[in-house]
């Protein structure tokens, strides 16, 4: 029972989205219409976007290089969890993160403007970190994901103390926060970062259960979320 809240760290590697600065945008008549369907002031279909695509290797030449130890994207070293910088901004938009409900029932105003946060958070150029470029309907399994970790992560957990965890709680500016290559290091990383230092909301213990269920299962997201790879 040492591999403390594994999910944590797979936290909002696809969060719903990011779209725009992080100052939020005016209220409009369009913010009643469902955000999956709309493309945002700042979200062209131009250049950047297709080159940031273009960086990223395909899914299967990541698990290959993964499974051959040469994950590019594997940090140097694990992120450590730290406090939220998005709070004030959460409130300003009428988010309560001690009684968030789910990322899909956010009304599409508050959805709206909470998503270039979570592209600051998880260090994105562009929306296209997790959607489909000009189809802001199109599920991707990022934006699956990314519902995921809200509801388990951000909604229930919060600090040790208390406080609030937002994205960047374990992100940080970063899509991939751990380092995977020495297991032992790892191990004693989520056990002190995740098991250690979080806390539930509903006042009960953290343990790695919490996160990974009663029979410890290490594929979270394809077990347990049944979302497939």
């Amino acid at each position: 029972m040492k591999h403390a809240a594994l999910a944590l760290a797979l936290w909002m590697g696809a969060f719903a989205g990011a779209c725009g600065s992080t100052t939020p945008p005016p209220e409009t008549a369009a913010d009643k219409d469902d955000f999956d369907g709309e493309t945002l002031p700042g979200d062209g279909a131009t250049g950047g976007s297709e080159s940031a695509k273009a960086d990223k290797p395909a899914k299967a030449e990541k698990t290959a290089a993964a499974d051959e130890g040469e994950d590019d994207e594997m940090p140097a070293k694990s992120t450590p969890v730290q406090t939220t910088k998005f709070e004030a901004d959460l409130k300003k938009i009428g988010i309560n993160l001690k009684k968030i409900p789910a990322l899909e029932k956010l009304p599409s105003a508050q959805k709206k403007k909470v998503m270039p946060l979570l592209q600051k958070a998880l260090g994105y150029d562009t929306c296209q970190g997790c959607h489909v470029e000009g189809d802001f309907k199109k599920e991707t399994r990022d934006m699956k994901v990314a519902r995921e970790m809200w509801r388990h992560f951000v909604v229930p957990l919060r600090s040790e103390s208390g406080g609030t965890l937002f994205c960047d709680s374990c992100h940080a500016g970063n899509e991939h926060v751990l380092n995977r290559k020495d297991k032992k290091a790892l191990q004693a990383f989520m056990e002190e970062e995740y098991q250690y230092k979080l806390a539930r909301a509903d006042k009960e213990d953290m343990e790695c259960g919490t996160c990974h269920g009663d029979a410890m299962e290490t594929k979270i997201i394809e077990k347990l979320w049944n979302i497939p790879e």
